[in-house]
């Protein structure tokens, strides 16, 4: 056992995995191994086989404080959130002063999108432990969920002058770079992180964006992103729908100079919002890293360049032989290019909506694209549905 505890502390949790079930096959109603089992086994994100050995540790000691808190690790990383909480809480019930459940019951809420309430844990236990450096990472990571930014700031500063190796630290500094519009200091905040643990999948996406941030007109609509996130849940809606509004507007005064370029301004700043992630993945996919993409965003990237090639194929055939037909259709393709190229950022719970939208959406193009070509009467159908496909999946790329 106290030679699996010893690589367990090195970060060898596979081969500390080895040592406890050797252990445990001696030993079978050890606690303390089932919960050690449990750790190693957390440190290798196999969680629902931690869960049942921290379930094994309870069973034997019901009063188990560490059981109590790797359960509730291993259902956090299952997803299970309102199933943590109660654990963890249960544990803090046996162990009030804490400060490591304290700071496991802020991490678990702030998952759950409650970061007010994080940050009272992280008060509770930073009174705990004044000059641990987690408590001061996860203080920075509540406060730029508020939006509290200055304040983010300085925590990101204590917790880096309390462990200047803190990746989560170095992380949210490169958040809040990224919340300001990006450039160096982002890609050199993300940097640190993913150099300090390769592995971090946050750090690797954050860089990922921050590399896209050096383009300017990226930085700005990053910047924007961040104001209207900040807003009221309505007012968001309101602005998002802004251009909506505008165009509707502006009808009567069609064919005035200055509300036709005030429209063609708004559409593109529109179109541009929307193409210009997809756009940026093209750039980096192209480039030396392209390992920073996730797997979801290369997909969303290979689907955007599908869809563009073949609207820009179907302007070409429309404008030289082809029906007018096709410009609706090259028009319905666009939208699904765009809303394909950003599905990576829907909820994961929600990506399969786009990707089964994107499967039918390219198998009804190539029947709409064949039956207009050859004048078949159901055309206009079927390229509706393209079209009207696209807007829907457009709409629930920007809002979901």
């Amino acid at each position: 056992m106290r030679r699996g505890q010893a690589l367990l502390e090195l970060g060898r949790a596979k081969e500390a995995e080895g040592h406890f079930r050797t252990a445990l096959a001696a030993s079978p109603g050890d606690p303390e191994l089932h919960t050690l089992l449990a750790q190693s086994l957390l440190r290798q994100q196999r969680y629902g086989e931690a869960r049942d050995a921290s379930r094994a540790a309870l069973t034997a000691d019901p009063e188990d404080v560490t059981a109590h808190s790797a359960l509730a690790g291993a259902l956090a990383g299952l997803k299970l959130l309102p199933e943590a909480l109660e654990v963890v809480r249960r544990a803090l019930e046996l162990a009030p002063l804490s400060a490591g459940l304290h700071l496991q019951e802020g991490y678990v809420l702030l998952a759950q999108d409650r970061p007010a309430e994080a940050l009272e844990s992280v008060g509770r236990a930073r009174a705990l432990a004044p000059e641990d450096a987690d408590c001061a990472a996860l203080r920075a990571a509540a406060l730029y969920e508020l939006h509290r930014l200055d304040e983010a700031d300085a925590a990101v500063a204590e917790a880096l002058r309390l462990d200047p190796q803190h990746v989560d630290a170095h992380r949210i500094q490169g958040l809040l770079a990224l919340r300001r519009g990006g450039g160096e200091s982002a890609i050199r905040a993300h940097r640190t992180a993913l150099r300090l643990d390769p592995t971090d999948s946050g750090a690797r996406e954050g860089l990922s964006v921050a590399l896209k941030s050096r383009n300017p007109l990226y930085g700005a609509l990053l910047r924007y992103g961040s104001w209207l996130s900040s807003l009221p849940t309505g007012t968001r809606w309101l602005v998002l729908l802004v251009p909506f509004v505008l165009t509707r507007l502006l009808r009567p005064f069609d064919g005035q100079t200055w509300a036709e370029v005030l429209i063609v301004v708004v559409v593109a700043l529109v179109v541009l919002s929307w193409a210009l992630e997809p756009l940026m993945n093209c750039v980096l996919l192209l480039g030396r890293e392209r390992h920073l993409l996730s797997r979801p965003a290369r997909l969303a990237t290979y689907g955007f360049l599908g869809f563009a090639s073949a609207s820009i194929a179907t302007v070409v055939v429309g404008m030289t032989a082809g029906p007018p037909r096709l410009m609706t259709l090259a028009l319905g393709l666009g939208l699904w290019a765009m809303a394909t190229g950003s599905a990576h950022t829907v909820r994961a719970d929600l990506r399969k909506v786009p990707a089964i939208g994107a499967a039918v959406a390219a198998l009804l193009a190539a029947v709409a694209f064949a039956a207009t070509v050859a004048g078949a009467e159901s055309a206009g159908l079927v390229v509706s549905l393209v079209l009207l496909g696209g807007i829907a999946a457009t709409w629930f790329t920007v809002f979901a």
